[in-house]
């Protein structure tokens, strides 16, 4: 069933992100079973998107070391859990690399809005935890809207 568009497994996932950057956000910490059902929900739903759900873990990992060894950044199992989400949402290869392209650029601005943010008004605090899945809530209201995840 289609709403504007949009599945309602897609609606859903989008409330499910949104929740957990609220609690990346609040608590630094997103209960793992929580993001796991949501990886067998898509997965069972829509089997037929395996491949892009793989090809966003091992991105996802990539990134994670990527981000680990340049800036001493976590990338944690959570992050990596909601990029697979993503990936299972994806039904074609140009959508899955609109996905990669618009990562890439959201967590370029998102990291600086970021760290500027957290040097002027919270000095003093942990900069070098630094919620990741905002930016990827961002990138999924992006890749809806663009319509790469229907």
């Amino acid at each position: 069933m289609m709403i504007w568009g949009i599945s309602i497994l897609a609606i859903i996932m989008l409330l499910f992100i949104f929740l957990a950057s609220y609690l990346d956000l609040k608590y630094r910490a997103i209960p793992s079973v929580i993001l796991t059902a949501g990886i067998f929900i898509v997965f069972m739903l829509r089997p037929e998107n395996l491949y892009f759900g793989i090809g966003a873990l091992i991105f996802a990992i990539l990134i994670q070391d990527l981000i680990n060894d340049m800036s001493g950044l976590e990338f944690g199992v959570a992050d990596i859990k909601v990029f697979v989400i993503i990936g299972l949402m994806i039904s074609t290869l140009s959508n899955f690399l609109l996905m990669i392209g618009i990562f890439l650029v959201f967590q370029f601005i998102y990291t600086l809005l970021y760290h500027s943010m957290r040097t002027h008004y919270f000095v003093g605090e942990d900069i070098n935890e630094m919620p990741f899945i905002p930016c990827l809530y961002a990138v999924y209201i992006a890749m809806v809207l663009l319509g790469g995840i229907t």
